[in-house]
C-alpha cells in the first residue's frame, strides 16, 4: 500500500515541495522534534568532549589509533536501542544554514545523522521506494525532505533550485555517494559533484559527517568535521588531476576529491579505533561473506516492493573505472583459436576471472538476485 498524501512529493515543483510556513516551523520546533525522533528511533546519544578549536589535521594528529573497547562507553544493552557515539562535533554558528554531507554506509545512517545534527536539516532523498512504501517516510516528511528521481534528468535538474530555497533559512543533509557503500575496497565511494556545485553557488559551508556502524554491538560512531568554505579553499588541481588544466570544471572535481579524502580519513580513524579486526584466513570466501552480509542486512531492514535497485544503488564511476570495465568485458569475451593463441601468446583466461570478479562486486545484481529468490519463495 502506498503512503497517503506524500507519495507524489517528488513531482512537486520548487514553489510547492515545501512551504515558507513549513520551513519556519521546522526550524523553530527542531529541538522538541529531535527529542521526539530520539524516542521514536530509540536513540541513545553519547557526545564525547572534544576541543572544537582544533583543525581537522590537528585533531587526527593527536588521536591515538589503538582500539577502544565499546565497554568504555555507557552503552545501553537493550536490543532495540540504537547507541550513537558522537566523537566530534564542531562549533557551528547558531543561525547559519549548512550543507551537511554524509557517507552512506547502512540503512540506519539517515536517522542516526539527523538525530545528532543540531538544527533543522532537510533530507535529500533519492529513494522513491522509501517515499511511496516505507511508513517511516512520514517522520522524515515531518523533519523536512526533498525527494527526487535519480534516474530522471528533469528531476535531478529541479533538485538544485529546491536545495537553494531551503538553504536560505534551513540546512540540508545529502549523501553524495549516491547509494550505500558496499564496495570491497573503498572507504568512501566516488562522490557526485552536487554538494560542491551547490556550495560554490550559494556560499554555504559544507560540513562532512562520517559514520561507521558496529551492527553486532548495536553502536554507531560518528565524526562531524569542521565546516569547509569551498569558495576560499585553495588547492592545486595537479594533486588530483596531474594531466588536466586548472579550469572551473576541474576545480569542482578536485574539491569533490578533497571532500572525499576528508570523509575517508574520518572513516579510517573510526574503523581503526572501534571495529574489531578480522583475519582473511578465517574465511573460505571472505568477499562472499561480506556480500551475503550486506544483502541480508538490507533486506532485513528495508521492505522492497519492486525491482528498483538500478536507482537505489546507483554509484559514480570514474573514467578510469569505466575504461577498465570495458577492457575486461571485451577481452573476456574473445573467442581465440589455437593458431591465434600460439602467434599472439594472448591468454584471455585472466580477463574471464576479472569479469567474474566484477560481476561478484556488482551491488545491483546481488540485490536483484536476492529479491527474485525471495519473490519466488513467496509463490
Amino acid at each position: 500500500m502506498k503512503n497517503l498524501f506524500i507519495s507524489g512529493l517528488d513531482k512537486k515543483d520548487v514553489s510547492h515541495f515545501t512551504s515558507d510556513i513549513g520551513l519556519f516551523l521546522r526550524k523553530k520546533m527542531d529541538k522538541p522534534f529531535k527529542k521526539l525522533c530520539n524516542c521514536f528511533t530509540n536513540a541513545k546519544i553519547i557526545r564525547m568532549e572534544c576541543n572544537t578549536c582544533l583543525s581537522d589535521e590537528e585533531y587526527y594528529y593527536q588521536l591515538n589509533l589503538e582500539q577502544i573497547s565499546s565497554y568504555s562507553y555507557s552503552l545501553s544493552k537493550k536490543k532495540k536501542v540504537n547507541n550513537i557515539v558522537v566523537e566530534r562535533y564542531p562549533h557551528l554558528k547558531k543561525d547559519e544554514s549548512y550543507i551537511f554531507v554524509g557517507n552512506h554506509t547502512c540503512p540506519e545512517d539517515i536517522e542516526m545523522m539527523l538525530n545528532v545534527i543540531d538544527r533543522n536539516t532537510y533530507l535529500i532523498l533519492g529513494s522513491l521506494e522509501t517515499l511511496k512504501y516505507n511508513p517511516e517516510a512520514y517522520l522524515t516528511w515531518l523533519n523536512g525532505m526533498i525527494v527526487f528521481d535519480i534516474l530522471k534528468a528533469k528531476s535531478r535538474k529541479d533538485l538544485f533550485p529546491k536545495m537553494e530555497r531551503v538553504l536560505k533559512t534551513n540546512s540540508i543533509l545529502i549523501f553524495p555517494e549516491g547509494s550505500h557503500n558496499y564496495h570491497p575496497n573503498k572507504l568512501i565511494n566516488n562522490i557526485f559533484d552536487g554538494p560542491v556545485n551547490l556550495a560554490m553557488k550559494t556560499g554555504k559551508k559544507i560540513v562532512p559527517i562520517s559514520l561507521v556502524r558496529d551492527g553486532k554491538k548495536r553502536v554507531s560512531y560518528i565524526d562531524v568535521g569542521n565546516p569547509i568554505d569551498v569558495q576560499s579553499l585553495y588547492l592545486n588541481v595537479k594533486d588530483y588531476y596531474p594531466r588536466e588544466e586548472d579550469n572551473e570544471k576541474y576545480r569542482i572535481k578536485y574539491i569533490s576529491s578533497y571532500l572525499r579524502d576528508k570523509m575517508a580519513t574520518a572513516v579510517y580513524h573510526l574503523i581503526a579505533r572501534h571495529i574489531d579486526s578480522i583475519e582473511r584466513s578465517s574465511y573460505e570466501d571472505i568477499k562472499g561473506y561480506f556480500i551475503d552480509n550486506y544483502v541480508n542486512d538490507a533486506f532485513s531492514k528495508l521492505s522492497w516492493q519492486h525491482d528498483v535497485f538500478e536507482a537505489e544503488y546507483l554509484t559514480k564511476k570514474s573514467r578510469e573505472e569505466q575504461e577498465y570495465e570495458e577492457v575486461v568485458q571485451t577481452l573476456s569475451n574473445l573467442k581465440l583459436n589455437k593458431k591465434v593463441l600460439v602467434e599472439t601468446s594472448l591468454d584471455n583466461r585472466e580477463y574471464v576471472l576479472k569479469k567474474i570478479d566484477l560481476e561478484k562486486n556488482d551491488v545491483v545484481s546481488n540485490m536483484r538476485r536476492k529479491f527474485y529468490v525471495m519473490k519466488q519463495k513467496k509463490r
